[in-house]
């Protein structure tokens, strides 16, 4: 895969964290070896696109960026996270990224929502943007465009209990489930308690308590966090099963507004 490099310029502009608005800065500039009528291009299919999941301030955000990265915007590419922040996020003038983590966060569903959309209709694109760690300029990469093929299943025992424990063991294993150690126990407590019969110890407290060491007095309706690292678990075995659990055998979800997993076999 082939980046697209902005060209060189003669000035550099150093990274000033004492100021608000040059603070996580990323320096771009104004010649680019990509067309930004291409970039443009690119950027209209995948906003328009259902495969690509963000939300509609995000796909503010990801158009910010990238007319700010390509020169329309001016200011030779300059993208700082004080910028995103008060013309995205709707922050005050005294918007302080020390004190006020949004951009960094959103840029990294940002990020999560650009793998998804690449692993899926994406894959067909000549062009792919992306936003790198640790900063808000997006790079423009050449990809080939995938071939679509049908993937041919592995086999089974015909024991759904013995498939989910090999199924589960694979995806665990996987450098492709990007899933944090604490989301990892996650998917393991609740396949290995659904497949036990124990479906009633697959409700929100009890899953807050045992894998995320809430109190007794847990309450997932004042304290979301079970919900919320659900729809990360889920985005992380859609992520697996769009990678190399493409022609695994039977794969394992997790439903939306629910927490026990469900497994089909392809």
């Amino acid at each position: 895969m082939q980046t697209l490099e902005p060209q060189k310029q003669s000035s550099h502009t150093q990274r000033n964290d004492s100021h608000p608005a040059s603070r996580d800065a990323q320096r771009g500039t104004q010649n680019f070896a990509v067309d930004p009528a291409e970039a443009r291009a690119e950027l209209e299919r995948l906003l328009a696109s259902p495969d690509f999941p963000a939300t509609p301030r995000n796909r503010r955000f990801l158009s910010f960026v990238v007319e700010r990265t390509i020169g329309a915007e001016g200011a030779n590419g300059l993208v700082t996270a004080y910028d995103v922040a008060t013309r995205i996020f709707g922050r005050p003038a005294d918007f302080n990224t020390m004190i006020d983590p949004i951009v960094r966060i959103e840029a990294g569903k940002l990020r999560r929502d650009l793998e998804t959309y690449y692993l899926k209709s994406g894959r067909h694109s000549t062009l792919r943007i992306e936003i790198p760690r640790g900063g808000y300029s997006p790079v423009f990469r050449r990809q080939e465009p995938a071939r679509d093929t049908t993937p041919t299943p592995g086999a089974t025992s015909g024991d759904l209990t013995k498939d989910a424990q090999a199924e589960l063991a694979r995806v665990l294993a996987s450098p492709d489930f990007p899933a944090t150690p604490r989301n990892r126990k996650f998917l393991a407590y609740a396949v290995e308690k659904e497949l036990a019969g124990c479906q009633d110890e697959l409700t929100a407290a009890l899953i807050g308590q045992r894998v995320f060491k809430r109190g007794a007095g847990f309450n997932p309706t004042t304290d979301p966090i079970v919900r919320i690292e659900a729809g990360k678990l889920r985005r992380d075995l859609e992520t697996y099963y769009l990678k190399s659990g493409a022609a695994n055998p039977l794969r394992i979800g997790i439903p939306k507004g629910a927490y026990r997993p469900v497994f089909s076999y392809l």
